[in-house]
């Protein structure tokens, strides 16, 4: 199964934030209360994402995090690549493959996995954090009409 962690979720949640209030300067003490969050993750999470260049920091009384780029050039790929590490289906999807499989010469399944991988790349690749943060509700499904 395909799943997204709860590192990744909160990491979305987290640059959600900074999405809403872009030139804003937030803490991470800050980010930790208003989310109830532990301090220690809020803090790993935001060193993670200024490592990656995802965000910006300032020190001092006034210091604080903000977005390094507009949230319009934040793909939930560069988020999940933060969090987890290269998002990879499986050990041979990657190109080129940085493992060797005992199977290689004989299996079905590398090159039509490297196709889903390529496409699953593009599609997180094609979703920016500025879209996460506009997307609207889905509409509640209408009650069907009582039968006479």
């Amino acid at each position: 199964m395909i799943r997204i962690s709860k590192m990744a979720d909160y990491g979305v949640l987290l640059l959600g934030h900074f999405a809403q209030h872009e030139q804003a300067l937030t803490s991470s003490a800050e980010l930790a209360e208003t989310y109830h969050m532990p301090r220690a993750v809020v803090s790993h999470m935001l060193k993670e994402f200024g490592r990656a260049g995802l965000l910006e920091s300032r020190r001092g009384l006034r210091g604080g995090y903000r977005l390094a780029r507009p949230a319009a050039q934040i793909t939930l790929l560069d988020v999940l690549n933060a969090i987890e590490g290269p998002v990879q289906l499986i050990e041979c999807a990657a190109e080129p493959a940085t493992t060797h499989c005992c199977y290689e010469d004989v299996c079905p399944s590398r090159s039509p996995m490297q196709a889903v991988h390529r496409r699953l790349m593009a599609l997180l690749e094609s979703i920016s954090l500025a879209e996460l943060m506009h997307v609207a509700p889905s509409p509640k499904p209408s009650s069907l009409p009582a039968t006479p």
